[in-house]
């Protein structure tokens, strides 16, 4: 997407009780609080989720620049340049021949949305061919992708046409005809190490991220199934208007459904700074950071609210919490004190599918525990800060009989809150 012309031209987220029902004893003094929890866990530990495809997070996500940059988020140029995973340029001339000569094993992104140019996926499948040709002469290593392909529009249709023909236009259905006429040309598919679309919600109110990622999925399902993974070319969501608190936590809920799908391999963010179209940049002209520059380049600071321990029958407890985003999976820790320590330690981990889950399952601990728990946020490349621990609860079996309730009232270090 080297100038985003839809966009030019538009201006463009312990007691020891009876038994029958379960009570929850909660500390209620302040000289009753155990000894801070020690931070080596005394269980085995869960391995830490994978990254996708080994692709580290600065190069998943990267922006379009008109000027290389490695930091403080590493940029894509519209030109040749060795420091830059992948290469871009429209013709196999001199230049970009000794350029692969020179650098072998490198990718190469054949052009910029010809569907925007009205150029017939015909005769683009003739243009990638000598390119690919051209380019292997000098390095047989080379790797290719197609041009980008723009998501549906106006452009290249009659005025008064709809969305009918901004579909056929542009995305998934012109990258299917250039696949097509690429096997009709020369009997064989297309050459392709990864697809490109691009894709900035445009048709979509503002806020749908559901919307835009459901094209999204689209097109990378399209891709796998030719062959190839997809990168998002160029995205970002340029005319929805809001605050940036709203936006960041649009943009997080973007960056978590595309660094999780191991059919994309990247994506690529319009633009690094301010340039055409680009009213949401990332950097300043100071080398500072936008508001949704500092999203980008650290999308998981978010840090759940209001955690706490709940119970019911059988010795059972959950945690519970309040987000403060949409946008990840959770991670909850047990941590227990058992009857005649004066500490807690590590118990278990619960990971929690998200995005949006609020509490863990169910957990069962032995009777006259003492049970707190924390939460944080994680994705693929790692996890957020924790929460502050919950409250902590003491596990038993019965509620106390009536003399019994008599005798803790008269305490001030416990009262019990029936919750079964």
């Amino acid at each position: 997407m080297h100038h985003p012309k839809l966009l030019r031209s538009k201006c463009v987220r312990s007691a020891m009780i009876p038994a029958a029902l379960l009570c929850v004893i909660v500390s209620g003094c302040a000289d009753q609080q155990p000894t801070g929890p020690r931070l080596q866990a005394t269980g085995p530990r869960l391995p830490r989720v994978a990254r996708i495809n080994n692709v580290p997070f600065n190069k998943f996500f990267v922006a379009w620049s008109q000027s290389y940059s490695s930091s403080p988020i590493q940029t894509q140029i519209f030109a040749l340049d060795p420091r830059q995973d992948r290469q871009y340029a429209w013709w196999a001339d001199q230049s970009v021949l000794s350029f692969a000569s020179a650098n072998p094993g490198r990718l190469y992104i054949n052009g910029d949305e010809p569907d925007q140019s009205c150029i017939a996926p015909y005769d683009y499948a003739g243009m990638y061919y000598d390119f690919v040709a051209g380019v292997r002469g000098a390095d047989p290593t080379a790797r290719f992708s197609p041009a980008g392909f723009a998501e549906p529009n106006y452009y290249c249709c009659p005025p008064s046409a709809g969305e009918a023909c901004h579909s056929s236009m542009h995305s998934i259905s012109y990258a299917d005809q250039f696949y097509n006429a690429y096997v009709r040309r020369y009997g064989v598919a297309p050459p392709v190490d990864e697809w490109r679309f691009h894709d900035f919600g445009l048709s979509f109110a503002i806020g749908d991220v559901n919307g835009w990622w459901s094209r999204v999925d689209s097109a990378a399902a399209w891709s796998v199934s030719h062959g190839a993974n997809m990168v998002l070319g160029a995205w970002g969501f340029l005319r929805w208007s809001e605050p940036a608190p709203a936006y960041r936590e649009y943009l997080k809920q973007a960056m978590g459904r595309l660094m999780k799908d191991k059919r994309i391999n990247g994506a690529t963010y319009w633009s690094y700074e301010p340039w055409v179209a680009s009213p949401r940049y990332l950097v300043n002209g100071d080398g500072s950071l936008t508001p949704e520059g500092q999203t980008y380049v650290n999308p998981l600071t978010d840090i759940p609210t209001g955690v706490k321990i709940v119970g019911s029958a059988n010795g059972r407890a959950r945690l519970r919490w309040s987000n403060t985003t949409s946008a990840w999976a959770a991670e909850a820790e047990f941590w227990v004190q058992a009857p005649g320590s004066n500490s807690f330690v590590y118990r278990n981990t619960e990971l929690v599918a998200g995005p949006g889950a609020n509490q863990t399952p169910f957990v069962v601990f032995n009777i006259g525990d003492r049970v707190r728990g924390r939460v944080r946020y994680y994705n693929v490349y790692g996890q957020a800060a924790w929460s502050s621990f919950s409250n902590i609860v003491l596990l038993a079996l019965t509620e106390p009989e009536a003399d019994q309730r008599r005798v803790f009232r008269n305490l001030p270090h416990f009262c019990f809150l029936r919750l079964c």
